[in-house]
């Protein structure tokens, strides 16, 4: 029994793994590819403001998953059994299948930008036809293979990639630094004779964008059933964002002093490769691409394991069918992994037909996370009314039962602000997909 116990306990993620997969599921191909991305549709300016409001309805996030993780170590199954905790099973089906769906599509992102990242090598690939569907699929079921040799492999490929991305992202950060010219940085800062919209139409273009970067800060809440101690998950979260946000930042900032918005969103996947390349030579041109295929290998495991973990989670929890609670005696989810494998290769096939075939799948995969979030904070709001009516909370804690209000209220606020920020187009799609997992809903015995 004690022997059992160790190896349960070995496979278990300390604070450090948790970290890490979070790390590795926020920062994976978004930030090679920030400069093209942001300077679309925004000038420096809008930039920084839509940097500010993501970083602060992110750490309302954040802090509301700290909150309820410690409040609520009990729902350490995944994001979706807030929900259901708060608002019913058939609202935590419907939030576990979405947020399935988004695992799923943002390896598809990762996907298309390794794609693109390898068409350095083979130009066909830029194409995104059918050489593009054939590497993709490739991709996806070499993953598949890789990860099915367990998830303690998995976590310590997923822990030594971030801590090679985290090396060679540094090293991309000092050489813009180093060649910032003052005069590109602040030339026309807002860029309204550009023809991209006023002020608030170029920070909503980058909302979904940013919200990308951001993507798998619930990673250590997702896999809290897999940690060592419980107190890890919230730490977990907000060292996580910490780090990712200030490499972020400083990465779409400092390209804007490399060259103008208009030619920084003319560059091609992935743009901080062509940045660096025109100031720094090819050297710097074949680091990212390298840096990309390391960051993207990580990101990858690390959003593969929560592809396995959230549906296996969701079927032990009854919500999903039962067929994918089978496992192996390598601790892998192998029904699990498979499903999600296939979603993938589905939708692989439609993101391919998008103009922009790595921007639509970052846009829909941003927008199919975004209802977890939102009953996420709802939950807090209303975890915190309950308490206080009952009495839970005697006078010296009423400080803690404000915070944890209004945390809940403003990171309901800002879901709600991020919806209305991904426009009419993108939400009906996101319906589509949501309603696509309705045949699997099954009523409680």
């Amino acid at each position: 029994m004690k022997e059992e116990e160790e190896i349960i306990y070995k496979n278990k993620l300390g604070l450090t793994g948790l970290v890490a997969l979070v790390f590795g599921m926020m920062v994976g191909s978004g930030i090679f590819n920030i400069p093209q991305n942001m300077a679309a549709g925004a000038g420096l300016g809008s930039v920084l403001i839509g940097w500010v409001i993501t970083a602060t309805g992110m750490l309302f996030l954040v802090s509301t998953f700290k909150i309820l993780s410690d409040r609520h170590p009990e729902l350490n199954e995944g994001i979706y059994l807030y929900a259901e905790k708060g608002f019913g099973r058939f609202t935590g089906f419907n939030i576990a299948w979405g947020y399935w769906l988004c695992a799923c599509f943002a390896n598809i992102a990762y996907a298309v930008m390794l794609n693109d990242t390898f068409g350095a090598f083979f130009p066909s690939l830029l194409d995104h036809g059918v050489r593009t569907i054939l590497f993709c699929s490739a991709l996806i079921w070499v993953m598949y293979f890789l990860i099915s040799s367990g998830m303690r492999t998995s976590s310590i490929i997923a822990t030594g990639a971030a801590i090679l991305k985290l090396s060679v992202i540094a090293l991309i950060i000092i050489l813009l630094a180093l060649n910032i010219k003052y005069d590109t940085l602040t030339a026309d800062i807002w860029c309204i004779s550009d023809g991209i919209g006023g002020v608030m139409s170029q920070v909503k273009s980058t909302m979904l964008v940013t919200l990308w970067c951001f993507i798998g800060i619930e990673g250590a809440v997702v896999m809290s059933g897999r940690a060592r101690r419980q107190s890890d998950v919230g730490k977990a979260g907000v060292f996580g964002f910490l780090a990712a946000w200030i490499l972020y930042v400083l990465v779409s900032v400092f390209s804007f002093g490399i060259m103008s918005r208009a030619r920084l969103a003319g560059l091609e996947d992935p743009s901080v490769a062509y940045a660096l390349r025109s100031i720094c030579g090819e050297w710097a041109y074949w680091l990212v691409i390298a840096a990309v295929i390391i960051s993207i290998t990580g990101g990858w495991f690390a959003w593969t394991i929560v592809t396995a973990e959230q549906p296996y989670s969701a079927a032990h929890h009854g919500i999903f069918p039962k067929w994918l609670l089978k496992k192996d005696g390598s601790d892998s989810l192998q029904p699990a992994l498979l499903a999600s494998s296939i979603i993938m290769q589905c939708f692989l096939f439609l993101v391919v037909m998008a103009e922009d075939v790595y921007l639509y799948a970052l846009n829909i995969t941003g927008l199919m996370v975004l209802p977890a979030y939102l009953f996420s904070g709802l939950f807090l709001v209303k975890t915190a009314r309950n308490d206080y009516k009952c009495g839970m909370l005697r006078r010296h804690a009423k400080r803690g039962y404000a915070y944890a209000l209004s945390i809940g209220i403003f990171c309901t606020i800002f879901c709600i602000w991020m919806l209305y920020a991904a426009g009419i187009g993108l939400l009906l799609q996101a319906v589509a997909f949501y309603l696509l997992g309705l045949p699997l809903y099954r009523k409680k015995n």
